[in-house]
């Protein structure tokens, strides 16, 4: 070995020290060495360069960087770049969430894909929670329909749009009092909720239906104009007389009303004019007797 070797090689030594105290060391480019230690320094400065890549791609990740670009057909960083592109499609998995997708799943991160995928499935379930939530603050529990809160939210939202003729009508359930006294409130609960089938029977499936009070329903319907809004009670009419030759056991009899507003400034008007025309339409009903069912048997 002649001093240019022995050189070289404590030269070599020191960088070693350097790279194992995580600091950097630059490539030797010895000259004069011995054949066969020439080739070892040779390979020995591509690794310092490679390590120096290495270390400058870990502690780039380590920082939370995912733009860098790591130098083609270096096999010392294959694992690296495997992580980073796991890692770039976890944060486009991550935004997708953000943006309300729960439909992600990892499986490519070992235990963190455990704990990941555990995440999601508790965000799903939260979710589904506040929807049924959601749900149950909207409608009404005994039909199903929309509930008053509903209903009064529509309203306010209908007064911010222009998307004039909006038609109401007013339902009222006859008869349901003396039902309840005379067979019990499990049968008028009943009653009622044939009454909401008939009525959603009868409109269209984007008009909202809404129970706003105990036997009293409302039904918006969008884009109608008087003489449609009476197409529709007349629709509801026959509905009813269908209803009522299939049950014998248990009739009913609804009284109606409409109204239609052209603009948001007479919403609450027509809602009124609904209102009263069902009032009008149960007194003409009582007198010609048809205000209560008939024949409400087999109960008692």
């Amino acid at each position: 070995m002649n001093e240019q070797d022995r050189r070289y090689l404590a030269a070599a030594a020191s960088s070693i020290k350097k790279l194992l105290s995580a600091r950097s060391a630059a490539p030797l480019r010895p000259d004069g060495l011995s054949p066969d230690l020439q080739a070892f320094a040779e390979a020995f400065d591509s690794l310092i360069e490679e390590l120096a890549v290495l270390r400058r791609f870990t502690v780039t990740l380590a920082n939370g960087d995912l733009s860098y670009e790591a130098p083609a057909r270096q096999h010392l960083l294959d694992p690296l770049k495997q992580l980073q592109a796991n890692l770039r499609h976890l944060t486009w998995q991550t935004q997708q969430i953000a943006a309300g997708s729960l439909d992600q799943r990892v499986d490519y991160l070992g235990e963190f894909s455990v704990a990941f995928n555990q995440m999601i499935q508790g965000l799903r379930e939260k979710r589904i929670a506040e929807e049924r939530v959601r749900h149950l603050s909207l409608h009404d529990a005994l039909t199903g329909l929309f509930n008053r809160t509903y209903f009064n939210e529509e309203m306010e939202r209908l007064r911010s749009i222009q998307d004039y003729p909006i038609g109401f009508l007013i339902a009222d359930l006859d008869g349901l009092k003396p039902i309840n006294d005379t067979y019990g409130h499990q049968v008028g609960d009943l009653m009622i909720q044939r009454a909401a089938r008939v009525l959603e029977h009868g409109v269209r499936t984007e008009d909202v239906v809404a129970r706003i009070g105990g036997d009293e329903f409302a039904v918006i319907l969008y884009g109608t104009d008087s003489a449609e809004a009476e197409v529709v009670i007349g629709r509801i009419r026959d509905a009813v007389e269908s209803y009522n030759r299939r049950n014998q056991n248990l009739l009913i009899s609804l009284s109606l009303g409409a109204g239609v507003a052209t603009e948001a400034t007479v919403l609450d008007e027509a809602l009124r004019r609904a209102d009263e025309a069902m009032y009008r339409d149960k007194i003409q009903r009582r007198g010609r007797g048809r205000d209560q069912p008939r024949n409400n048997k087999g109960f008692g």
